[in-house]
């Protein structure tokens, strides 16, 4: 168990007790309680090295090593006959020089380790006085209710002999300028809740005031108010009907302030079977538990459990419907799901705020892929608005009360499916309003990373002479001017609250209700499993929910975006909405984005891919260059992505001598300062565009080597594509390495990190190791050629970093941070079982525990 506690003197005397017997931990991982250890397995616990005495998983060495139990303790780590390196330590939240509000929680964390024994434990300091000791990654606490003042926060480590190495950053607690917002979470349902037609189900919500009380918690159901709660816990019933339905909640405060949750959607399951038709049927999920009558939808079919045990098997393999081997031992098909439409709205925003009288535009975006849409009928509170028979699709509407709207439009195809969105609204009698419209609540944002906020704001006899942006209850922008916009950059993981003030020439104020965004520390892992998710049908099947991924991938690539037909430099991105080739249903955006901010929250880390095998962009004129930053910004910003990935492959006319070779790193520079200057990138370049630039120095040979020399310094990952391309040319062989074999792996990294000649005369500079990963096919059709054997992989990391199990090609110095393994796909990797995230996974998890 992870320990958190105040250090005492009886503390700090039994520190200087440890036996002195010391143990070579240098090879020895960190114990993880997620691995399973065979007899004779050695690990490394809180500075002490245990030998397995059998086959053991989840028995912590520390609490099972008497005797007759699974772990025998070998001594303490330390470094015989040698000098004890001391440990290391960075601060990692809050950020150096952030600024908080009177009141706020802050959450101190640090990364520690030590190369030649353990972490004992990691300290942390308010000005010098002791407020937590944490004994085991991660190592974190919360501050809580912090007051005004200057601190400086220090975190300590301390190793298994007593080495001590610290670090620290400075903050600021400010007064709030305002009423601080409440904060609200919806605690269920969740995205991964199931629910059936007729279930009686409480709502949840968690929320708190830090400088006041919370004076209630509405809950929204399809922004339907259905009911309040004035005292905790926060909690509301609903009876579940048929259909997807959205949830989320408000908070208001006894200031009168108000905050809301995210939203989460849910589809609901009708009371029987049927044939055909899903809507509100959960798609289905290796290793739920399903009961015998369950249904599900999986591959764009409905099935029905007939063995709950085969059912809700992990063996996806074996019992997922359709595609499992046994499949038909376990499940019914129920018939052909229909594809419905896609609806969004893209005016107003949700929890807008409109003048009474104002004439206010509906406006959505519809599609449907198997088929053409007939007609958009708009409603407001209930109230048909008209039908819309042509794109784009938009109804206007006088808004009239004072109060909460519901508007919704209902897209019907030309086989009479139908989808639905809404949005709520606030309809107000005053002379000043204001809307927040971004961010919108529930989403996520890596900590370092910049947060947009924009507002609207209308006056109804006067002019808005100011829009000032609030975390917090404390003002960190102010735009005098519309479009009323500014950036704000968290300084710790958290939960915050946003909100706008406008100010209008006559000294009126108008607040908008708060959105609650998320900041998480992303992603520390030091090397990584890096995954392709492929938006589009093919021998894998069909396109797979961001929720069914193999929780292995540290890195997804989302492929791909789309070049503009008109070939003018502008991208698109189109989630798959279904196609007439196949019988794969569309996937839902919302849900596909709801899935990404959760994963993300994990520390995930997801790009936007561009180009592929047959992707090209254009970037012939500055016309170009301006469509295509415009353009990815904007991809980017409504996504959620955190970067970039180039995978500008043989059509894509990367070129030495282009124009888009030439462009191209200026214009992710500016992509990058459009983010807020914390932009995520990888690239994927098949291995003649880089290593080819040693055998020629034209066309595409090396034709990569300028991108990669223009951007080495905001570069995340370079992994190379070792596969399509037959062997590797490389300067420590007479021929080339093959495809598959440890010397490729080896020889390709070895000459992107310690550098190699140029056919030009040039040397390719080297590339940190942490920049550098292998790139493989996940499977046997996955890719044309390129395979590698398991162990091949796993004997090439193990070369790299520990110069052990090598081959011919050996590195001239071990690579202690490589970044790890990239592969093509994510897909079929699910498809094949996980033969690759599965045992390559592992592998990484056990390199980040301690080898």
């Amino acid at each position: 168990m992870r320990k958190i506690f105040i250090p005492s003197a009886i503390a700090l005397g039994l520190a200087s007790a440890y036996p002195a017997l010391a143990y070579d931990c240098t090879a020895l991982p960190e114990w993880q309680s997620n691995v399973a250890y065979n007899g004779g397995a050695e690990v490394q616990q809180g500075g002490d090295a245990y030998k397995a005495n059998w086959w053991s998983s989840g028995n912590r060495p520390d609490q099972n090593s008497g005797q007759w139990q699974e772990w025998t303790n070998l001594g303490q780590c330390g470094n015989p006959g040698g000098t004890n390196q001391p440990p290391t330590i960075d601060v990692t939240s809050p950020l150096n020089n952030a600024q908080f509000t009177d009141g706020d929680s802050i959450t101190l964390s640090a990364n520690a380790a030590d190369s030649d024994g353990a972490v004992r434990d990691v300290e942390f300091m308010v000005n010098g006085a002791s407020v937590a000791v944490v004994d085991q990654a991660p190592y974190q606490f919360v501050w809580k209710n912090v007051a005004v003042g200057q601190y400086t926060i220090t975190a300590v480590v301390t190793d298994n002999e007593g080495a001590v190495t610290q670090d620290k950053v400075k903050i600021a607690v400010n007064p709030a300028d305002g009423g601080v917002p409440p904060v609200v979470d919806l605690a269920y349902p969740t995205a991964n809740t199931q629910m059936k037609a007729g279930d009686q189900v409480v709502l949840k919500a968690n929320a708190s005031d830090t400088d006041g009380a919370v004076a209630r918690v509405e809950f929204y159901v399809d922004n339907q108010l259905v009911g309040s709660d004035e005292t905790s816990p926060y909690e509301m019933p609903w009876t579940a009907t048929e259909g997807s339905h959205t949830f989320k909640v408000k908070a208001i405060d006894t200031d009168n302030l108000e905050v809301w949750s995210q939203e989460v959607t849910v589809a609901v399951e009708g009371s029987s079977g049927g044939s055909g038709g899903c809507a509100g049927v959960p798609q289905y999920k290796a290793g739920t538990k399903y009961n015998v009558g369950d249904v599900v939808q999986n591959m764009n079919y409905k099935y029905a459990c007939d063995i709950a045990g085969w059912c809700s098997s992990n063996s996806a393999w074996a019992y997922e419907p359709n595609t499992g081997a046994y499949w038909q031992e376990a499940w019914t098909e129920l018939g052909i799901c229909a594809i419905g439409p896609v609806v969004s709205f893209t005016t107003p925003a949700d929890n807008a705020t409109v003048l009474a009288g104002e004439n206010v535009t509906l406006a959505v975006e519809a599609t449907d892929a198997d088929g053409s849409i007939a007609g958009v009928e708009f409603f407001a509170a209930g109230q048909s608005l008209g039908v819309d028979t042509q794109a784009p699709y938009s109804a206007n509407w006088l808004a009239s009360g004072n109060g909460e709207v519901s508007l919704s439009a209902v897209a019907t195809d030309n086989e009479g499916n139908e989808g639905k969105a809404g949005v709520l609204v606030k309809v107000s009698d005053q002379p000043l309003v204001a809307s927040l419209t971004s961010p919108t609540s529930g989403t996520t944002v890596g900590l370092g990373k910049a947060i947009n906020m924009s507002a609207e704001a209308t006056s109804m006899s006067g002019t808005v002479t100011k829009v000032e942006f609030l975390v917090n209850g404390r003002v960190v922008a102010t735009d005098t001017s519309a479009p009323y916009t500014a950036q704000w950059i968290p300084g710790s993981v958290g939960s915050y609250t946003i909100s706008a003030l406008a100010t209008d020439n006559t000294g009126l104020t108008a607040a908008t209700a708060g959105a609650t965004v998320k900041v998480f520390e992303q992603s520390a892992v030091k090397h990584k499993l890096i995954g392709y998710w492929h938006n589009f049908v093919n021998g894998a099947g069909c396109p797979i929910p961001l929720s069914e991924m193999s929780k292995a991938w540290d890195i997804i690539d989302i492929a791909f975006a789309e070049n503009d037909r008109n070939s003018d430099g502008t991208v698109h991105f189109n989630l798959y909405s279904g196609d007439i080739y196949s019988d794969c249903p569309a996937l839902d955006p919302q849900k596909f984005k709801q899935d990404m901010a959760a994963l993300q929250a994990e520390g995930k880390v997801f790009v936007l891919s561009l180009g592929g095998a047959e992707g090209t962009i254009t970037l012939n004129t500055d016309t170009d260059e301006a469509n295509f930053v415009s353009s990815l910004t904007d991809i980017v910003k409504e996504w959620g992505f955190d970067g970039l990935d180039i995978d500008l492959e043989s059509g894509s006319n990367l070129l030495h001598g282009t124009q888009i070779q030439a462009r191209l790193p200026g214009a992710l520079k500016k992509i990058e300062a459009n983010m807020g200057g914390d932009m995520y990138l990888t690239m994927a370049p098949e291995h003649p565009y880089v290593h080819g630039g040693m055998i020629a120095y034209s066309g595409i040979w090396g034709a990569y080597i300028p991108l990669i020399d223009e951007l080495r310094d905001t570069l995340d990952l370079l992994h190379v594509q070792l596969y399509n391309n037959g062997g590797l040319p490389n300067p420590y062989l007479p021929g080339s390495a093959p495809e598959g074999s440890v010397d490729m792996m080896v020889a390709q990294s070895k000459m992107l990190i310690e550098g190699f000649e140029l056919a030009n005369g040039q040397r390719f500079a080297p590339l940190r190791d942490d920049q550098v990963a292998i790139g493989l096919p996940s499977g046997p059709s996955s890719a044309n050629s390129g395979q590698a054997p398991t162990q091949n992989i796993l004997d090439a990391l193990d070369c790299l970093t520990k110069g052990t199990k090598c081959g011919t090609v050996k590195p001239a110095f071990n690579y202690p941070n490589y970044g790890g393994v990239m592969t093509w796909s994510i897909n079929w990797d699910k498809h094949d079982g996980y033969n690759f995230s599965g045992p390559v996974g592992d592998k990484l998890k056990v390199m980040n525990a301690g080898q």
